[in-house]
């Protein structure tokens, strides 16, 4: 592949990735809240709205995307063991970037184009 289709692609996987995450911590949202055992609330929706099956699904998800990208905007706020998971997950899409990187300086190095630098003959050094 070329190296412009390989990042592409790269990218691609990342997107995917992130959206399979957040929709995992989502469906454990949804789980925590069923067993009430924790809740994610809306603070400017109703009590009534916020009991409605759909919302309980659309806010999970918004909070669970939300928490991997940006830790949060404070409308939505999670409580009990909600808060533990909302921590690990916020880990989670701050270290998610950086693996993927690694990962792509690690185990492709022949991706990495090397740097052109004047060698002395007699000395293994580059000139300053």
């Amino acid at each position: 592949m070329r190296r412009r289709s390989v990042i592409l692609y790269n990218i691609v996987i990342l997107f995917f990735l992130y959206f399979l995450i957040a929709c995992l911590f989502s469906v454990v949202y949804i789980m925590l809240e069923i067993l009430e055992w924790g809740y994610v609330t809306d603070h400017y929706s109703t009590s009534f709205h916020q009991a409605q099956p759909l919302d309980l699904i659309t806010r999970s998800l918004y909070f669970s995307v939300i928490t991997m990208l940006a830790v949060g905007y404070g409308d939505v706020t999670p409580f009990g063991l909600s808060k533990g998971v909302a921590m690990i997950q916020a880990f989670v899409g701050y270290i998610l970037p950086y693996a993927m990187i690694l990962n792509y300086l690690i185990f492709n190095p022949g991706n990495i184009r090397p740097s052109k630098r004047n060698y002395s003959r007699r000395e293994n050094r580059p000139f300053k």
